[in-house]
């Protein structure tokens, strides 16, 4: 069993619109998710290509681009979240938190972390989508939890004492 996760919304984090600017009409750096979106098309045919070569092993694409796609100010509030723009720490010159400062109380309300990871909040919903699938794009050719169940692995009479 082998999960491949696909590659996020890199234009949506508040590094890259912070460095780069949001593209025009976007709320997000354009370019750079459509070059995520290329390269995660390549994972799925490559995906498709092991599990065809290699029968024995089972192959899943994880959608984390998918999962996080549409106007990010519409899906956060969708989800809970207030903040999607900016981190819930104060960052330094790389974008990380400062070190020895206190992050923001409210960290349910935000997406991401620092300029680049997500929250807990954020990634609990991930994890739950990445396990069963909310939407069918969210994984390929199906989720964890079907993958998981498709194997049917003996129980080892010593470790069911």
């Amino acid at each position: 069993m082998v999960a491949l996760n696909g590659l996020g919304q890199i234009g949506c984090t508040p590094n890259s619109i912070k460095t780069y600017g949001a593209s025009n009409g976007s709320t997000c750096v354009d370019y750079m998710n459509d070059a995520v979106q290329l390269f995660n098309q390549k994972l799925v045919t490559l995906v498709d290509k092991f599990n065809s070569d290699f029968a024995d092993a089972k192959f899943i694409y994880i959608n984390s681009y998918g999962m996080g796609s549409g106007d990010p100010t519409e899906a956060g509030k969708k989800l809970g979240f207030k903040v999607w723009d900016v981190g819930c720490c104060s960052v330094n010159e790389i974008g990380q938190c400062k070190k020895l400062e206190k992050p923001c109380e409210n960290r349910t309300e935000y997406v991401f972390w620092d300029s680049f990871h997500p929250t807990e909040a954020s990634n609990l919903i991930t994890a739950n989508r990445i396990y069963k699938a909310y939407d069918p794009s969210d994984s390929h050719p199906m989720d964890l939890s079907t993958l998981i169940q498709s194997f049917q692995l003996p129980i080892n009479p010593i470790m069911s004492m």
